[in-house]
Protein backbone atom coordinates (compact mmCIF):
# COMPACT_ATOMS: atom_id res chain seq x y z
CA UNK A 1 0.00 0.00 0.00
CA UNK A 2 1.61 3.56 -1.14
CA UNK A 3 0.27 7.18 0.65
CA UNK A 4 0.21 10.39 -0.81
CA UNK A 5 1.24 12.94 1.34
CA UNK A 6 -0.21 17.00 1.54
CA UNK A 7 0.82 19.44 3.96
CA UNK A 8 -2.61 21.52 4.95
CA UNK A 9 -3.23 25.08 5.18
CA UNK A 10 -2.48 26.77 8.95
CA UNK A 11 -5.22 27.84 10.16
CA UNK A 12 -7.58 25.22 8.36
CA UNK A 13 -10.65 26.92 7.44
CA UNK A 14 -13.97 26.56 9.47
CA UNK A 15 -15.34 22.51 9.32
CA UNK A 16 -12.59 21.74 6.83
CA UNK A 17 -11.10 18.75 9.12
CA UNK A 18 -13.98 17.33 9.14
CA UNK A 19 -14.92 17.90 5.15
CA UNK A 20 -10.97 16.26 4.87
CA UNK A 21 -12.49 12.96 6.22
CA UNK A 22 -14.36 12.30 2.77
CA UNK A 23 -11.00 12.34 0.55
CA UNK A 24 -9.79 9.66 -1.78
CA UNK A 25 -7.97 9.38 -4.50
CA UNK A 26 -9.61 9.01 -8.19
CA UNK A 27 -8.05 8.09 -12.02
CA UNK A 28 -8.73 5.82 -14.51
CA UNK A 29 -10.37 6.62 -17.73
CA UNK A 30 -13.92 7.32 -16.29
CA UNK A 31 -12.22 9.11 -13.57
CA UNK A 32 -13.74 7.18 -10.48
CA UNK A 33 -12.83 7.41 -7.21
CA UNK A 34 -10.87 4.65 -5.25
CA UNK A 35 -11.61 3.38 -1.82
CA UNK A 36 -8.99 5.35 0.11
CA UNK A 37 -7.47 5.44 3.37
CA UNK A 38 -7.48 8.84 5.19
CA UNK A 39 -5.68 9.88 8.47
CA UNK A 40 -4.58 13.52 8.95
CA UNK A 41 -1.68 13.97 11.28
CA UNK A 42 -0.64 17.48 12.73
CA UNK A 43 -0.46 19.29 9.57
CA UNK A 44 -0.82 16.81 7.18
CA UNK A 45 -3.07 14.93 4.77
CA UNK A 46 -2.07 11.33 4.42
CA UNK A 47 -3.76 9.20 1.39
CA UNK A 48 -3.23 5.52 1.73
CA UNK A 49 -4.82 2.87 -0.81
CA UNK A 50 -3.78 -0.70 -2.35
CA UNK A 51 -2.36 1.00 -6.02
CA UNK A 52 0.50 2.52 -6.88
CA UNK A 53 -0.45 4.41 -9.85
CA UNK A 54 -1.18 8.17 -10.35
CA UNK A 55 -4.44 9.90 -9.51
CA UNK A 56 -5.96 13.07 -8.54
CA UNK A 57 -7.15 14.39 -5.17
CA UNK A 58 -11.03 14.31 -4.51
CA UNK A 59 -11.85 16.63 -1.61
CA UNK A 60 -14.85 18.79 -0.74
CA UNK A 61 -13.39 22.07 0.60
CA UNK A 62 -14.36 25.62 1.29
CA UNK A 63 -14.22 27.80 -1.83
CA UNK A 64 -14.25 31.33 -0.62
CA UNK A 65 -17.12 32.67 1.30
CA UNK A 66 -19.30 29.63 0.40
CA UNK A 67 -19.71 26.04 1.59
CA UNK A 68 -17.73 23.01 0.52
CA UNK A 69 -17.29 22.16 -3.09
CA UNK A 70 -15.97 19.40 -4.47
CA UNK A 71 -12.44 20.27 -5.58
CA UNK A 72 -10.04 18.21 -7.61
CA UNK A 73 -6.25 18.08 -7.96
CA UNK A 74 -4.74 17.53 -10.98
CA UNK A 75 -2.86 14.00 -11.51
CA UNK A 76 -0.10 13.05 -8.91
CA UNK A 77 2.35 10.33 -7.83
CA UNK A 78 3.71 9.04 -5.12
CA UNK A 79 6.84 10.64 -3.73
CA UNK A 80 8.35 10.84 -0.18
CA UNK A 81 7.97 14.88 -0.18
CA UNK A 82 4.55 16.08 0.53
CA UNK A 83 3.11 18.32 -2.15
CA UNK A 84 0.96 21.07 -1.01
CA UNK A 85 -3.05 21.03 -0.46
CA UNK A 86 -3.67 24.13 -1.81
CA UNK A 87 -1.67 24.78 -4.48
CA UNK A 88 -1.97 21.22 -5.48
CA UNK A 89 -6.13 21.83 -5.52
CA UNK A 90 -5.44 25.58 -7.64
CA UNK A 91 -3.47 23.59 -9.75
CA UNK A 92 -6.10 21.24 -10.84
CA UNK A 93 -8.97 23.96 -10.91
CA UNK A 94 -6.52 25.40 -13.56
CA UNK A 95 -5.56 22.85 -15.20
CA UNK A 96 -8.78 22.08 -15.70
CA UNK A 97 -10.22 25.64 -16.87
CA UNK A 98 -7.46 25.66 -19.83
CA UNK A 99 -7.96 21.76 -20.84
CA UNK A 100 -11.71 22.69 -20.82
CA UNK A 101 -11.18 26.13 -22.71
CA UNK A 102 -8.92 24.48 -25.39
CA UNK A 103 -11.16 21.73 -26.32
CA UNK A 104 -14.42 24.28 -26.20
CA UNK A 105 -12.27 26.68 -29.03
CA UNK A 106 -11.88 24.18 -31.31
CA UNK A 107 -15.33 23.89 -31.62
CA UNK A 108 -15.94 27.36 -32.08
CA UNK A 109 -16.46 28.81 -28.68
CA UNK A 110 -15.18 32.73 -28.64
CA UNK A 111 -13.89 34.47 -25.46
CA UNK A 112 -14.15 37.85 -24.77
CA UNK A 113 -10.49 40.16 -24.22
CA UNK A 114 -11.51 40.61 -20.47
CA UNK A 115 -12.11 36.93 -19.88
CA UNK A 116 -8.50 35.67 -21.39
CA UNK A 117 -7.20 38.87 -19.50
CA UNK A 118 -8.62 37.72 -16.46
CA UNK A 119 -6.99 34.18 -17.32
CA UNK A 120 -3.46 35.49 -17.87
CA UNK A 121 -3.72 37.58 -14.10
CA UNK A 122 -5.57 33.91 -12.89
CA UNK A 123 -2.20 32.03 -14.48
CA UNK A 124 0.32 35.17 -12.57
CA UNK A 125 -1.37 34.09 -9.00
CA UNK A 126 -0.98 30.70 -9.71
CA UNK A 127 2.68 31.47 -10.11
CA UNK A 128 3.09 32.93 -6.91
CA UNK A 129 1.82 30.64 -5.00
CA UNK A 130 4.33 27.89 -6.80
CA UNK A 131 7.21 30.39 -6.31
CA UNK A 132 5.90 31.82 -2.62
CA UNK A 133 8.65 32.01 -0.23
CA UNK A 134 6.83 30.03 2.39
CA UNK A 135 4.59 28.04 3.55
CA UNK A 136 1.85 31.02 4.64
CA UNK A 137 2.42 32.88 1.69
CA UNK A 138 2.05 30.04 -0.78
CA UNK A 139 -1.32 28.95 0.82
CA UNK A 140 -2.44 32.51 0.56
CA UNK A 141 -1.57 32.72 -2.93
CA UNK A 142 -3.14 29.63 -3.89
CA UNK A 143 -6.81 30.18 -2.01
CA UNK A 144 -7.00 33.05 -4.01
CA UNK A 145 -5.62 31.58 -7.12
CA UNK A 146 -8.36 28.78 -6.32
CA UNK A 147 -11.36 30.94 -5.66
CA UNK A 148 -10.60 32.64 -8.85
CA UNK A 149 -10.25 29.26 -10.44
CA UNK A 150 -14.11 28.92 -9.92
CA UNK A 151 -15.34 32.02 -10.49
CA UNK A 152 -13.30 31.78 -13.84
CA UNK A 153 -14.66 28.24 -14.42
CA UNK A 154 -17.78 29.65 -14.02
CA UNK A 155 -18.25 32.38 -16.67
CA UNK A 156 -16.48 29.98 -18.88
CA UNK A 157 -19.53 27.55 -18.65
CA UNK A 158 -21.50 30.65 -18.89
CA UNK A 159 -20.07 31.19 -22.38
CA UNK A 160 -20.41 27.70 -23.61
CA UNK A 161 -24.29 27.53 -22.58
CA UNK A 162 -25.27 30.81 -24.12
CA UNK A 163 -23.21 30.13 -27.65
CA UNK A 164 -24.60 26.76 -27.63
CA UNK A 165 -27.76 27.67 -27.18
CA UNK A 166 -27.55 30.55 -29.81
CA UNK A 167 -25.62 27.93 -32.58
CA UNK A 168 -28.75 25.25 -32.05
CA UNK A 169 -31.56 27.85 -32.40
CA UNK A 170 -30.05 28.90 -35.40
CA UNK A 171 -30.34 25.56 -36.79
CA UNK A 172 -33.42 24.05 -34.80
CA UNK A 173 -35.19 26.88 -33.94
CA UNK A 174 -36.41 26.39 -30.56
CA UNK A 175 -35.40 22.74 -28.91
CA UNK A 176 -37.33 19.81 -29.25
CA UNK A 177 -35.91 18.42 -25.92
CA UNK A 178 -38.26 17.63 -22.66
CA UNK A 179 -38.04 19.89 -19.72
CA UNK A 180 -40.47 17.95 -17.03
CA UNK A 181 -41.05 17.78 -13.20
CA UNK A 182 -41.81 14.76 -11.45
CA UNK A 183 -45.72 14.38 -9.92
CA UNK A 184 -46.71 11.08 -8.06
CA UNK A 185 -50.33 12.49 -7.80
CA UNK A 186 -52.52 14.72 -9.86
CA UNK A 187 -51.50 18.13 -10.24
CA UNK A 188 -54.42 20.82 -8.37
CA UNK A 189 -56.20 22.15 -10.97
CA UNK A 190 -55.42 26.04 -9.73
CA UNK A 191 -51.75 24.76 -10.84
CA UNK A 192 -51.92 23.65 -13.87
CA UNK A 193 -51.68 26.34 -16.12
CA UNK A 194 -48.24 27.31 -13.98
CA UNK A 195 -46.73 23.58 -14.54
CA UNK A 196 -47.94 23.93 -18.51
CA UNK A 197 -45.99 27.11 -18.77
CA UNK A 198 -42.62 25.48 -17.22
CA UNK A 199 -42.27 22.31 -18.77
CA UNK A 200 -43.43 20.10 -21.70
CA UNK A 201 -43.70 16.95 -19.86
CA UNK A 202 -44.63 15.49 -16.93
CA UNK A 203 -43.08 12.33 -15.07
CA UNK A 204 -45.14 10.00 -13.05
CA UNK A 205 -43.27 8.07 -10.21
CA UNK A 206 -45.38 5.81 -7.65
CA UNK A 207 -43.60 3.59 -5.41
CA UNK A 208 -43.62 -0.38 -5.88
CA UNK A 209 -44.53 -0.40 -2.42
CA UNK A 210 -47.92 1.84 -3.20
CA UNK A 211 -48.90 -0.36 -5.75
CA UNK A 212 -48.14 -4.03 -5.03
CA UNK A 213 -48.46 -3.77 -0.99
CA UNK A 214 -49.18 -7.60 -0.91
CA UNK A 215 -47.89 -10.16 -3.37
CA UNK A 216 -49.80 -10.23 -6.74
CA UNK A 217 -52.47 -8.10 -4.82
CA UNK A 218 -52.44 -4.55 -6.95
CA UNK A 219 -54.12 -1.11 -5.85
CA UNK A 220 -54.08 0.61 -9.23
CA UNK A 221 -55.94 3.32 -8.61
CA UNK A 222 -52.95 6.02 -7.53
CA UNK A 223 -51.41 5.08 -10.99
CA UNK A 224 -54.96 5.71 -13.03
CA UNK A 225 -55.44 8.59 -11.39
CA UNK A 226 -51.81 10.14 -11.85
CA UNK A 227 -51.43 9.10 -15.43
CA UNK A 228 -55.09 10.16 -16.38
CA UNK A 229 -54.49 13.89 -14.95
CA UNK A 230 -50.93 13.51 -17.10
CA UNK A 231 -52.70 13.07 -20.07
CA UNK A 232 -55.19 16.00 -19.28
CA UNK A 233 -51.76 18.13 -19.11
CA UNK A 234 -51.86 17.40 -22.74
CA UNK A 235 -47.75 16.88 -21.96
CA UNK A 236 -45.76 13.30 -23.09
CA UNK A 237 -46.00 11.05 -20.21
CA UNK A 238 -42.75 9.40 -18.57
CA UNK A 239 -42.97 6.61 -15.47
CA UNK A 240 -40.61 5.39 -13.38
CA UNK A 241 -38.39 4.16 -11.81
CA UNK A 242 -40.60 1.25 -11.83
CA UNK A 243 -37.96 -0.53 -9.65
CA UNK A 244 -36.13 1.77 -7.27
CA UNK A 245 -34.30 0.12 -4.45
CA UNK A 246 -33.99 3.04 -2.35
CA UNK A 247 -35.52 2.25 1.68
CA UNK A 248 -39.18 2.30 1.66
CA UNK A 249 -39.74 2.17 -2.24
CA UNK A 250 -39.99 -1.43 -2.26
CA UNK A 251 -43.10 -3.75 -1.14
CA UNK A 252 -42.46 -4.91 2.73
CA UNK A 253 -43.41 -8.49 1.32
CA UNK A 254 -40.21 -8.30 -0.92
CA UNK A 255 -37.42 -8.09 1.89
CA UNK A 256 -38.22 -11.96 3.03
CA UNK A 257 -36.43 -12.86 -0.27
CA UNK A 258 -33.18 -10.55 1.24
CA UNK A 259 -30.26 -11.63 -0.74
CA UNK A 260 -32.11 -14.25 -3.28
CA UNK A 261 -31.13 -12.56 -6.48
CA UNK A 262 -32.77 -15.26 -8.84
CA UNK A 263 -36.30 -14.91 -6.92
CA UNK A 264 -36.10 -10.87 -6.42
CA UNK A 265 -35.67 -11.21 -10.50
CA UNK A 266 -38.33 -12.87 -10.80
CA UNK A 267 -40.95 -10.85 -8.90
CA UNK A 268 -39.43 -7.84 -10.37
CA UNK A 269 -39.41 -8.73 -13.36
CA UNK A 270 -43.28 -9.89 -13.12
CA UNK A 271 -44.36 -6.56 -12.13
CA UNK A 272 -42.55 -4.59 -14.59
CA UNK A 273 -44.28 -6.75 -17.33
CA UNK A 274 -47.67 -6.26 -15.34
CA UNK A 275 -47.20 -2.51 -15.34
CA UNK A 276 -45.90 -2.19 -18.62
CA UNK A 277 -48.64 -3.93 -20.25
CA UNK A 278 -51.46 -2.19 -18.27
CA UNK A 279 -50.00 1.39 -19.60
CA UNK A 280 -47.89 0.54 -22.93
CA UNK A 281 -50.66 2.82 -24.89
CA UNK A 282 -50.72 5.35 -22.69
CA UNK A 283 -46.98 5.38 -21.33
CA UNK A 284 -44.64 5.52 -24.07
CA UNK A 285 -41.09 6.22 -22.28
CA UNK A 286 -40.38 3.97 -19.05
CA UNK A 287 -37.35 4.45 -16.71
CA UNK A 288 -36.69 0.76 -16.10
CA UNK A 289 -34.87 0.56 -13.10
CA UNK A 290 -33.12 3.96 -10.61
CA UNK A 291 -30.16 3.98 -8.66
CA UNK A 292 -29.43 -0.07 -8.91
CA UNK A 293 -25.67 1.08 -9.14
CA UNK A 294 -25.79 2.62 -5.60
CA UNK A 295 -28.40 1.07 -3.48
CA UNK A 296 -27.15 -1.89 -1.64
CA UNK A 297 -30.98 -2.59 -0.34
CA UNK A 298 -32.07 -6.30 -0.38
CA UNK A 299 -28.38 -7.75 0.51
CA UNK A 300 -27.63 -7.17 -2.79
CA UNK A 301 -23.91 -6.87 -3.98
CA UNK A 302 -23.10 -4.35 -7.28
CA UNK A 303 -22.31 -7.42 -9.40
CA UNK A 304 -25.97 -8.87 -8.57
CA UNK A 305 -27.52 -5.44 -9.31
CA UNK A 306 -26.37 -5.69 -12.23
CA UNK A 307 -27.42 -8.99 -13.56
CA UNK A 308 -30.82 -7.53 -11.66
CA UNK A 309 -30.48 -4.71 -14.86
CA UNK A 310 -30.24 -6.83 -17.48
CA UNK A 311 -32.83 -9.11 -16.79
CA UNK A 312 -35.25 -6.30 -16.26
CA UNK A 313 -34.11 -4.57 -19.25
CA UNK A 314 -34.43 -8.48 -20.80
CA UNK A 315 -38.20 -8.85 -19.65
CA UNK A 316 -38.97 -4.78 -20.85
CA UNK A 317 -37.52 -5.81 -24.50
CA UNK A 318 -40.10 -8.39 -24.91
CA UNK A 319 -43.14 -5.89 -24.18
CA UNK A 320 -42.96 -3.71 -26.86
CA UNK A 321 -40.37 -2.99 -29.25
CA UNK A 322 -41.47 0.72 -29.74
CA UNK A 323 -41.25 1.72 -25.93
CA UNK A 324 -38.61 3.97 -24.93
CA UNK A 325 -36.73 2.03 -21.83
CA UNK A 326 -33.63 3.79 -19.65
CA UNK A 327 -31.98 3.54 -17.19
CA UNK A 328 -31.18 5.27 -13.88
CA UNK A 329 -28.00 5.81 -12.63
CA UNK A 330 -27.09 7.35 -9.20
CA UNK A 331 -24.19 9.44 -8.16
CA UNK A 332 -22.74 9.31 -11.61
CA UNK A 333 -19.30 10.44 -10.45
CA UNK A 334 -19.02 7.57 -8.19
CA UNK A 335 -19.34 9.34 -5.02
CA UNK A 336 -20.54 5.54 -3.42
CA UNK A 337 -16.89 4.06 -4.41
CA UNK A 338 -14.77 5.25 -2.16
CA UNK A 339 -16.10 2.60 0.84
CA UNK A 340 -14.58 0.08 -0.98
CA UNK A 341 -17.75 -2.18 -0.95
CA UNK A 342 -18.81 -1.45 -4.22
CA UNK A 343 -16.43 -2.03 -7.43
CA UNK A 344 -18.28 -0.99 -10.51
CA UNK A 345 -18.23 2.73 -11.66
CA UNK A 346 -21.15 4.48 -12.92
CA UNK A 347 -19.88 4.40 -16.15
CA UNK A 348 -18.93 0.61 -16.45
CA UNK A 349 -22.28 -0.03 -15.10
CA UNK A 350 -24.17 1.13 -17.96
CA UNK A 351 -21.26 0.27 -20.49
CA UNK A 352 -21.52 -3.48 -19.14
CA UNK A 353 -25.25 -3.47 -19.34
CA UNK A 354 -25.06 -2.00 -23.05
CA UNK A 355 -22.17 -4.58 -24.39
CA UNK A 356 -24.76 -7.91 -22.68
CA UNK A 357 -26.61 -6.33 -25.01
CA UNK A 358 -29.40 -4.52 -23.26
CA UNK A 359 -31.81 -2.30 -25.27
CA UNK A 360 -31.19 1.06 -23.09
CA UNK A 361 -33.19 3.86 -24.77
CA UNK A 362 -31.94 6.53 -22.48
CA UNK A 363 -28.97 6.97 -19.59
CA UNK A 364 -30.69 8.94 -17.13
CA UNK A 365 -28.13 10.78 -14.79
CA UNK A 366 -28.99 11.91 -11.00
CA UNK A 367 -27.89 14.78 -9.99
CA UNK A 368 -29.30 15.58 -6.72
CA UNK A 369 -27.13 17.69 -4.67
CA UNK A 370 -26.72 19.00 -0.71
CA UNK A 371 -28.53 15.51 0.22
CA UNK A 372 -27.71 11.72 0.95
CA UNK A 373 -27.13 9.12 0.83
CA UNK A 374 -28.57 9.63 -2.97
CA UNK A 375 -27.53 12.46 -3.74
CA UNK A 376 -23.55 13.22 -5.06
CA UNK A 377 -21.25 15.86 -3.13
CA UNK A 378 -21.75 19.34 -4.81
CA UNK A 379 -19.67 20.30 -7.97
CA UNK A 380 -19.32 22.99 -10.08
CA UNK A 381 -20.90 23.27 -13.50
CA UNK A 382 -17.82 22.29 -15.32
CA UNK A 383 -17.68 19.65 -13.45
CA UNK A 384 -20.91 18.71 -14.63
CA UNK A 385 -20.35 19.24 -18.08
CA UNK A 386 -17.29 17.19 -17.68
CA UNK A 387 -19.93 14.38 -16.32
CA UNK A 388 -22.23 14.86 -19.29
CA UNK A 389 -19.73 14.49 -21.75
CA UNK A 390 -17.96 11.39 -20.35
CA UNK A 391 -21.53 9.52 -20.12
CA UNK A 392 -22.54 10.81 -23.78
CA UNK A 393 -19.77 8.81 -25.16
CA UNK A 394 -21.71 6.12 -24.67
CA UNK A 395 -24.24 6.64 -27.51
CA UNK A 396 -27.67 6.41 -25.98
CA UNK A 397 -29.33 10.08 -25.34
CA UNK A 398 -29.03 11.32 -21.78
CA UNK A 399 -32.08 11.64 -19.29
CA UNK A 400 -30.74 14.15 -16.51
CA UNK A 401 -32.71 14.29 -12.83
CA UNK A 402 -31.83 17.24 -10.95
CA UNK A 403 -32.98 17.61 -7.44
CA UNK A 404 -31.84 20.28 -4.69
CA UNK A 405 -33.08 20.84 -1.21
CA UNK A 406 -35.09 24.86 -0.78
CA UNK A 407 -34.63 24.59 2.89
CA UNK A 408 -32.94 23.19 6.06
CA UNK A 409 -35.88 22.30 8.17
CA UNK A 410 -36.74 18.77 8.99
CA UNK A 411 -38.81 16.88 5.99
CA UNK A 412 -40.35 13.28 7.10
CA UNK A 413 -41.29 12.43 4.02
CA UNK A 414 -37.36 12.11 2.39
CA UNK A 415 -36.33 10.73 6.27
CA UNK A 416 -38.52 8.18 5.79
CA UNK A 417 -36.45 7.01 2.76
CA UNK A 418 -33.06 7.62 4.95
CA UNK A 419 -32.48 11.18 2.88
CA UNK A 420 -31.30 13.93 4.77
CA UNK A 421 -29.62 17.47 3.72
CA UNK A 422 -25.59 17.36 3.87
CA UNK A 423 -24.96 20.32 6.28
CA UNK A 424 -22.04 21.62 4.54
CA UNK A 425 -23.93 22.50 1.37
CA UNK A 426 -22.15 24.19 -1.42
CA UNK A 427 -22.72 27.95 -1.09
CA UNK A 428 -23.57 27.81 3.14
CA UNK A 429 -27.49 26.02 4.19
CA UNK A 430 -30.04 25.43 1.63
CA UNK A 431 -32.26 28.13 0.44
CA UNK A 432 -34.91 28.89 -1.87
CA UNK A 433 -32.88 31.33 -3.86
CA UNK A 434 -29.89 28.87 -3.63
CA UNK A 435 -32.32 26.18 -5.21
CA UNK A 436 -33.05 28.70 -7.87
CA UNK A 437 -29.61 29.66 -8.99
CA UNK A 438 -28.30 26.04 -8.78
CA UNK A 439 -31.65 24.65 -10.58
CA UNK A 440 -31.76 27.36 -13.31
CA UNK A 441 -28.15 27.03 -14.11
CA UNK A 442 -27.51 23.16 -14.31
CA UNK A 443 -31.12 22.89 -16.34
CA UNK A 444 -29.92 25.33 -19.04
CA UNK A 445 -26.23 23.49 -18.96
CA UNK A 446 -27.98 20.46 -19.58
CA UNK A 447 -30.54 21.50 -21.98
CA UNK A 448 -27.59 22.84 -24.05
CA UNK A 449 -26.17 20.06 -24.87
CA UNK A 450 -27.15 18.25 -27.94
CA UNK A 451 -26.98 14.64 -26.17
CA UNK A 452 -29.16 15.16 -23.64
CA UNK A 453 -32.70 15.42 -24.68
CA UNK A 454 -34.61 15.61 -21.14
CA UNK A 455 -34.18 17.68 -17.91
CA UNK A 456 -36.76 16.06 -15.07
CA UNK A 457 -36.86 18.13 -11.84
CA UNK A 458 -37.53 15.63 -9.09
CA UNK A 459 -39.97 16.73 -7.29
CA UNK A 460 -42.86 18.92 -7.82
CA UNK A 461 -43.99 20.00 -4.75
CA UNK A 462 -43.21 18.90 -0.87
CA UNK A 463 -46.37 17.62 0.13
CA UNK A 464 -45.71 14.61 -2.37
CA UNK A 465 -43.94 11.47 -1.75
CA UNK A 466 -40.48 12.26 -2.92
CA UNK A 467 -36.55 11.31 -1.83
CA UNK A 468 -34.74 15.02 -1.61
CA UNK A 469 -35.42 16.57 1.56
CA UNK A 470 -37.26 20.40 0.89
CA UNK A 471 -36.72 19.95 -2.68
CA UNK A 472 -40.16 20.53 -4.51
CA UNK A 473 -40.69 23.46 -6.20
CA UNK A 474 -43.57 23.83 -4.07
CA UNK A 475 -43.19 24.10 -0.08
CA UNK A 476 -45.07 22.30 2.45
CA UNK A 477 -47.16 25.38 2.95
CA UNK A 478 -48.06 25.78 -0.40
CA UNK A 479 -45.70 28.96 -1.43
CA UNK A 480 -44.26 28.60 -5.03
CA UNK A 481 -39.82 28.64 -4.76
CA UNK A 482 -38.36 30.54 -7.06
CA UNK A 483 -37.00 27.93 -9.38
CA UNK A 484 -40.27 27.80 -10.92
CA UNK A 485 -40.68 31.36 -12.17
CA UNK A 486 -36.71 30.63 -13.75
CA UNK A 487 -37.85 26.98 -15.21
CA UNK A 488 -40.81 29.01 -16.82
CA UNK A 489 -38.66 31.24 -18.10
CA UNK A 490 -35.97 28.96 -19.34
CA UNK A 491 -38.91 26.98 -21.25
CA UNK A 492 -40.23 30.07 -22.75
CA UNK A 493 -36.77 30.87 -24.55
CA UNK A 494 -35.32 27.78 -25.62
CA UNK A 495 -37.72 25.32 -25.74
CA UNK A 496 -40.95 24.13 -27.94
Amino acid sequence: MGSTTFLLPNPLPPAAESLLRLACVAGGYDQAPTPTAVRVEGDRLILSRDSAESGFLVVPWPVGSGGAVVTTSATVRERPESYRLLTELARGKLNQLRTQLGEWKDIGLQTPPEFEADLADLIRLFGQAVLAPDGTAADDAAARALEHGYVLADRLVQLYVDQMFATRHEDEGKLGSWLAATTPVPVPPPLVAEFRRAFSAVRVSIRWADIEPEESRYDWDRVDAAITAAEELGLPVVFGPVIDLTPGMLPPWAATWRGDMPTLAAFMCDYLETIVNRYKDRVRRWVVCGGVNHADGLGLSDHDRLRLASRLFEAAAQLDPELDFALGVAQPFGDYLVSGDQTITPLAFVDDLLRAGARVGGIELELRTGSLPRGSFPRDRLEVSRLLDLFGILGPPLDVVLACPAGSGTDPIAQAHGEVIWSPAWRGPPTPEGQAEWGMAVAALALCKPQVRSVTWDHWADVEPHLTPNGGLFAVSGRANPLLGRLQGLRATHLE
